[in-house]
């Protein structure tokens, strides 16, 4: 059943309230009933569980590309029954301004900081300027560095601004890692959104045989009906040596002749394929 509005939505984000995830989906959907998960996992078992209508996690960093636990989850998705129904409906990109956060009675020198991956991929060349000898300690989410980084007075995060009404952490540095632009892209996963875009992208997971080829063949349908590749992710298939599942996404939608097109030529070549989603892309 398609989603009636974001006053029905029961929606769950990544991470402690105050985390990016968070943020994003206050800018989307701002009368969902909002839930927390501390982890990707967590979010899509209770999604399948019926829980949650919809979840929103983040999909892809600028800076730190495609985030693996969310693609392992959407890959395992589509292998089960709930794949017919839970997929894909929108994808957020959103600016991503992350700053340096800290006790107000915090230590002189910082010898710990907190944060997801992410943030410390993008903000490498910051830290090795200003804080080389810190510590740099990796969490499941920003805003979880931040509930951390409240418990040390030698400790910090790298977070979101946003983390301080949650936390009570005081601003060291908003320009951490500024020099380059960031942005990250979240995903909704759930049940049809009603009050949509019209669809512009389409992901795919596939299976291929084990032979020589067999991934060139896939891209050359695309390249043949000009449908450009935006994403492609591989991912060891348990218990298979040497042979990968993939997840793609390329610029097109259902039902364009194109895409389909591809897609029943696609059937031909894999093994298993699944649409895990056809959906806009937007700005939060």
């Amino acid at each position: 059943m398609a989603a009636r509005s974001s006053t029905a939505l029961r929606l769950a984000y990544f991470g402690r309230a105050g985390s990016f995830s968070h943020l994003a989906a206050l800018r989307r959907f701002p009368k969902a009933s909002l839930s927390e998960c501390p982890t990707v996992e967590e979010a899509f078992a209770r999604l399948q569980v019926g829980e949650f209508s919809h979840i929103l996690v983040p999909i892809e960093n600028a800076s730190s590309g495609i985030i693996t636990n969310t693609a392992d989850q959407l890959m395992r998705l589509a292998k089960s029954d709930a794949g017919a129904v839970l997929k894909i409906r929108e994808a957020l990109a959103m600016r991503i301004r992350l700053a340096l956060v800290a006790r107000p009675d915090h230590a002189k020198i910082i010898r710990k900081i907190y944060s997801h991956r992410a943030p410390f991929d993008h903000s490498r060349d910051w830290l090795q300027k200003h804080y080389p000898q810190a510590e740099q300690i990796i969490v499941e989410s920003t805003s979880e560095a931040a509930w951390m980084a409240t418990k040390e007075k030698d400790g910090a995060a790298i977070a979101g601004e946003q983390t301080i009404a949650e936390t009570g952490l005081k601003i060291l540095n908003k320009h951490v890692g500024s020099e380059v632009a960031n942005q990250t892209t979240f995903i909704v996963v759930g049940a049809p959104l009603i009050r949509s875009s019209k669809p512009t992208h389409t992901s795919l997971v596939f299976e291929l045989p084990h032979t020589a080829g067999s991934l060139v063949a896939v891209l050359q349908v695309l390249s043949r009906r000009k449908l450009n590749l935006t994403k492609i992710l591989s991912r060891p298939i348990p218990g298979r040596f040497e042979e990968y599942r993939f997840m793609i996404e390329f610029h097109g939608s259902i039902p364009t002749p194109l895409v389909i097109q591809a897609l029943a030529q696609l059937e031909k070549i894999t093994t298993f394929l699944a649409v895990i989603g056809n959906y806009p892309v937007r700005r939060v």
